[in-house]
């Protein structure tokens, strides 16, 4: 009786190790790779004909978490623009964002 006992103990203790030792797995090989840093950098573009601030916008937010109206508000603060209207052949300043290049192990 003493051994039946010691073998359930036994195997319900493998059991709850596997157990805790697959989740700590699985949890391990499910996190995410971290993301990469994101850099902003700044140009000017020449406004075009059928540019608007909104157009502008939409084009350098794609794919950034940034909204399409706070952006429009970022452009209007570094081009100190009071309101939504710009000019053909007039020039903007514009912010992108690109992830930060890795440097290779072998340059300087």
């Amino acid at each position: 009786m003493l051994m039946k006992k010691s073998l359930v103990f036994l195997w319900i203790g493998t059991m709850a190790g596997c157990t805790f030792f697959g989740i700590f797995i699985l949890n391990a090989l499910a996190k995410e790779p971290p993301r990469p840093k994101i850099v902003s950098y700044y140009t000017c573009i020449q406004i075009q004909p059928g540019d608007t601030l909104w157009s502008i916008a939409e084009a350098y937010t794609e794919g950034t978490d940034i909204t399409v109206e706070d952006y429009v508000k970022q452009l209007k603060q570094m081009n100190q623009i009071g309101e939504d209207t710009i000019h053909v052949g007039n020039y903007l300043t514009v912010m992108y964002q690109r992830p930060e290049k890795q440097a290779d192990a072998g340059e300087d």
